[in-house]
């Protein structure tokens, strides 16, 4: 049965099943015992299992607990989902050559086959637990266009207020009383720009 985690406005989370409140490490230890989890926003009751999951490698990775190497980071930034399918092909490989050798050992090598089968569920298990991790790493990052679009608004706004700026300075400069050519303004010799 999946566990349900609501997230509230103020950040924090709920089980719903144990009706207490949980922090990230906590659902990290759920998560790291097998749990099946799923985190949902109280408000919109949107799924934010992905975006909560990848908070948590991310938290990992500044407190140095989960020291993911640079190259697989930008690999998953660079090729997205394809980098994760990338992963899962030696592991396919090992298992399918595992099998292969098992089955030409013969019929009479039945602890073989069953020892076949457990490492296979193991590596299937592993592959699954990696494809999520990974997955959930990629999703988060797919948050940087927004981010870049927010960064864009942000400078245009900036730019029209310079301009603001400027129109302002020019009506005000055209405002002031003519002074004799004698008289030094009190701003001579400044950039006229301040």
């Amino acid at each position: 049965m999946t566990k349900i985690i609501k997230r509230y406005a103020n950040r924090k989370l709920y089980d719903t099943e144990q009706s207490t409140y949980v922090t990230l490490d906590e659902i990290e230890q759920m998560i790291k015992d097998g749990e099946e989890l799923k985190i949902i926003d109280n408000s919109s009751k949107d799924d934010i299992t992905h975006v909560t999951l990848a908070q948590i490698l991310f938290e990992q990775e500044k407190s140095n607990k989960g020291k993911l190497p640079v190259s697989a980071l930008r690999g998953i930034i660079q090729s997205g989902e394809e980098f994760i399918q990338k992963l899962g092909t030696p592991v396919n490989q090992f298992r399918d050559e595992f099998k292969r050798r098992a089955e030409v050992v013969g019929e009479g090598s039945r602890a073989l086959r069953e020892f076949v089968d457990g490492t296979q569920k193991s590596i299937d298990e592993l592959q699954r637990r990696l494809d999520d991790r990974l997955r959930d790493a990629f999703d988060q990052l797919t948050h940087i266009p927004e981010m870049r679009r927010d960064v864009q608004h942000l400078e245009a706004r900036v730019a029209e207020l310079e301009e603001t700026l400027i129109r302002t300075e020019r009506r005000l400069n055209a405002m002031e009383p003519r002074r004799p050519a004698n008289v030094t303004a009190p701003h001579h010799g400044l950039p006229r720009d301040l």
